[in-house]
C-alpha cells in the first residue's frame, strides 16, 4: 500500500499540470499576502493572520474540487483502461490499492496546502490552523469523490467531463444553499462540505465522514469489478 502512495505522490510532483496547480496556488498565496500586508495599518495582529489564510480558504473553496478531479479523476480508470491494474492486484490487495492510491493523492494535497500556508507563515509569522484544517478537509472530501467517480466510471474521458461539470456544481450549489430560502437549499446544504466548513468546529469531522463513506463505497465497488 505504501509504495502504491509513493508511487501516485511523486506521479502527481512529476506531472506538468501539477507543477502549474501548485505555482498558482503559491503564487495568489503570496499575492493575498502582499495584499494583506498593504492594508496592516488598518488591521489589528490577529485579523491580519486570519486575512493571509482566508485569501487561501477561498481560492480552496471556489477552485479546490476543480483543481483535484482536474488531477485525480481518472486515479483508477487509467489503469484500468491501460491494463496495468491487472499486474497490481496480482500483487497486493484491492483495498490497499485503494487506500494507496487514496493517500498518495492526500499527500500531494497535504504538501502543497503545508507550501501555501507556508508562505503565510513566512510572511506574518503566523499558521492558522482551523483555515488550514478547513482547506485540507474539502481537499479529502473532493480526493475521495474523485476516486468513487474514477470507479464508477470506466473511461478516463467521461471523468475528465464529469469531473469538471462535478467541480462547478459542488461550489454552485454550496453558494446557492447559503443565499437561497428555496426549502431545499436546507437539505442540499448538508450534501455538500461548505455548510460544515462555515460552521466550523466539530461540523467539519462531518466531512471527513462524507469523505469515508466515499472511500469504503470504492472499496466495494473495486473489490466486485473485474480486472
Amino acid at each position: 500500500m505504501w509504495a502504491i502512495c509513493q508511487h501516485e505522490f511523486f506521479r502527481l510532483f512529476k506531472s506538468v499540470k501539477s507543477l502549474i496547480t501548485v505555482a498558482f496556488i503559491v503564487g495568489v498565496s503570496y499575492w493575498v499576502s502582499d495584499l494583506v500586508n498593504q492594508a496592516a495599518s488598518f488591521f489589528p495582529d490577529q485579523e491580519l493572520a486570519q486575512g493571509h489564510a482566508l485569501g487561501i480558504l477561498s481560492l480552496v473553496m471556489l477552485l479546490g474540487p476543480l483543481f483535484v478531479f482536474s488531477l485525480s479523476h481518472d486515479i483508477i480508470n487509467r489503469e484500468l483502461a491501460g491494463r496495468t491494474m491487472r499486474f497490481l492486484v496480482t500483487r497486493t490487495s484491492r483495498k490497499q490499492i485503494v487506500l494507496g492510491k487514496f493517500l498518495g493523492v492526500c499527500s500531494f494535497w497535504l504538501a502543497c496546502m503545508l507550501i501555501a500556508f507556508g508562505v503565510v507563515l513566512a510572511t506574518v509569522h503566523t499558521f492558522d490552523a482551523p483555515t488550514f484544517w478547513k482547506c485540507l478537509s474539502l481537499l479529502v472530501y473532493c480526493i475521495a469523490l474523485a476516486l468513487l467517480l474514477s470507479l464508477a466510471v470506466p473511461r478516463p474521458s467521461y471523468t475528465m467531463f464529469l469531473g469538471i461539470v462535478i467541480a462547478l456544481v459542488l461550489p454552485g450549489l454550496g453558494i446557492w444553499s447559503f443565499a437561497s430560502s428555496h426549502p431545499a437549499a436546507q437539505w442540499i446544504a448538508y450534501l455538500t462540505p461548505y455548510t460544515f466548513m462555515e460552521k466550523g468546529g466539530a461540523w467539519i469531522s462531518l466531512i471527513w465522514l462524507y469523505a469515508a463513506v466515499f472511500l469504503t463505497a470504492s472499496v466495494f465497488m473495486f473489490q466486485r469489478r473485474d480486472c
